[in-house]
């Protein structure tokens, strides 16, 4: 067998609300994992009823925000930083996945960390940035990018962990002429290693 498994946001989870939910998914080997997702806001921000946040297709979950206070500037600002954090019931090792979407526009700027991967290496496409003061991922213009592996950050971990973080942070200096919008990112279906099964 190969011992790379995966875990399907969409198989596998159910949102409560538009910041909670539990998912549960079976191993390889026969393990029956439980997990858990809680989204907590910024005072700057908030996650509407009608928001699309956690929120599952085949592409995976999306995590987004939406403003309510105007930022002096669009650099990363805790006020305005959507956390969610994820928690297995035992350890996963060798988590990984990908972060689509990161990107902005004359109006916001997303920031995207993620906290608590051992070893994690993170390699940004070709439309996403390391801002160092913040350590956070930022575009490299704000231009819109959509789900496409430039405007994306990849993170594959080498040790185990039963929990991680993943920040959002869209500071944004004025409404657009659309109207009020919730900004996000979506993140793919986890890889993880396992054991193979008992032959």
């Amino acid at each position: 067998c190969t011992p790379d498994a995966q875990l399907s946001w969409q198989n596998t989870f159910t949102a409560t609300d538009t910041s909670n939910g539990v998912g549960t998914f079976t191993t390889p080997t026969g393990e029956v994992v439980t997990y858990t997702v809680t989204v907590a806001t910024g005072p700057n921000i908030e996650v509407p009823a009608t928001s699309d946040n956690l929120n599952t297709t085949g592409d995976g979950i999306f995590l987004g925000d939406r403003q309510t206070v105007a930022a002096a500037n669009k650099e990363f600002d805790a006020a305005y930083t959507q956390t969610t954090t994820i928690t297995f019931d035992r350890p996963l090792a060798n988590i990984s996945f990908r972060v689509f979407d990161v990107d902005g526009s004359d109006f916001y700027r997303e920031h995207l960390r993620v906290i608590g991967l051992p070893g994690a290496v993170a390699t940004p496409g070709n439309r996403v940035e390391l801002e160092p003061v913040s350590n956070t991922y930022r575009p490299t213009a704000d231009l819109p990018i959509g789900p496409v592996v430039a405007g994306s950050v990849t993170y594959s971990s080498t040790g185990s962990t039963d929990s991680f973080i993943v920040e959002l942070t869209t500071p944004r200096t004025a409404v657009p002429p659309q109207g009020v919008l919730s900004h996000g990112v979506r993140m793919t279906n986890l890889t993880y290693t396992t054991a193979c099964p008992a032959v």
